[in-house]
């Protein structure tokens, strides 16, 4: 497809991001698939991007789901996003009965959507982690094969039974941080999140979670250094979020980027952002315009995507190595880094970072 039939057929991501319309372009008419089949690919290509659940529920605004025979779809997605809820509540109940400080991130997201598991990240003492995970399997949680790290345990909530696919995660899975990290590897210091975390209301519950700017900040990080690919998951969190911040709270996103040495990363996902939102709606939020003027504009990335006729999820290229230069100015990653490559001598384990590395770039999702 040349330059001029892709300003004549907008590519799937621009219809999908105008059926679903933009929390900062409300006054815009949202677009409608133009027939059952078209509305099957886009759903297909939202479930690829993580926001099958968001795209349903702008067609049942459309009253369109009935016609594009996507009711019983709508069902499943609502029902998995329900149970999920249901996940996060009742982890956050036994750890609040254990009395542990934590946060639920990347994981409560400002609209609709159900992630690939909950993740909670724990502020306590590494004692106090090890006996969490010993209690969670005493309290009807087990511990599934792989998923698990170094610094991260994951459990599965028995409720429903045991975790049946090893190598996909459910609605009932849940990650147990002692460190946000990637193998050895920790890329955000929790030493410096553990001063914004708040506490929300979920069905009579409390939950611990990271405030909007840290929490923004910890979604596009995950995005670029372990994925490696922007979904529009992250876009629509990135959209939602800057909805509810005012100046102040911008400042805050941008200092809490800062403190974490995450400015180029933050700077190129708002940059991806503001493209996409400029191609499907025609403007850049004063939001983001205000993120970029501070942080600046990464244009290496932008031309990749308009190159790639916006498809999404965009694969980062040199952007991932680039966060990483930036995060060696924190002694704490230094060390985590040394650490991984001590441990990339055993042959067993540098096999499987090797593999691990070859599926996150072939891979079309996550």
């Amino acid at each position: 497809m040349n330059r001029q039939e892709q300003v004549d057929s907008p590519s799937l991501t621009i219809k999908l991001l105008r059926t679903i319309g933009s929390p900062f372009a409300l006054e815009q008419k949202q677009a409608s698939p133009e027939n059952k089949k078209e509305a099957l690919e886009l759903y297909e290509y939202a479930t690829k991007n993580k926001i099958g659940l968001l795209y349903l529920e702008a067609l049942k605004d459309h009253g369109k789901l009935e016609e594009f025979g996507l009711e019983s779809k709508y069902r499943d997605e609502c029902e998995k996003h329900n149970k999920q809820l249901i996940t996060l509540i009742r982890i956050a109940k036994f750890l609040n009965f254990l009395n542990l400080d934590y946060a639920v991130f990347k994981s409560i997201m400002p609209y609709q959507a159900t992630p690939n598991d909950i993740d909670i990240l724990c502020f306590c003492l590494d004692e106090e982690y090890k006996e969490l995970v010993e209690a969670s399997f005493q309290n009807g949680y087990e511990k599934p094969e792989g998923g698990s790290g170094p610094f991260v345990v994951m459990i599965h909530d028995m409720r429903n039974g045991p975790h049946l696919n090893p190598h996909e995660k459910d609605v009932y899975d849940i990650d147990l941080y002692k460190e946000v990290s990637i193998s050895h590897i920790i890329y955000l210091d929790k030493r410096k999140l553990v001063k914004h975390v708040t506490e929300m209301n979920m069905l009579n519950e409390k939950v611990k979670a990271l405030k909007p700017e840290a929490e923004l900040v910890a979604s596009i990080i995950h995005s670029i250094i372990p994925e490696q690919l922007f979904t529009l998951f992250v876009y629509y969190a990135t959209l939602y979020h800057l909805l509810k911040m005012n100046s102040e709270e911008i400042n805050r996103f941008i200092d809490v980027a800062k403190e974490n040495n995450v400015t180029f990363p933050v700077r190129t996902h708002c940059s991806l952002v503001a493209e996409l939102h400029k191609a499907a709606h025609g403007f850049v939020p004063e939001e983001l315009e205000e993120i970029l003027a501070n942080l600046g504009n990464e244009t290496q990335d932008v031309g990749n995507l308009i190159r790639d006729n916006h498809e999404m999820p965009y694969r980062y290229r040199w952007a991932v190595i680039r966060a990483l230069v930036e995060k060696t100015r924190e002694r704490k990653f230094r060390r985590s880094a040394v650490v991984q490559a001590m441990n990339m001598l055993n042959p067993k384990f540098a096999k499987y970072v090797i593999g691990e590395l070859v599926k996150r770039r072939r891979r079309e999702t996550y």
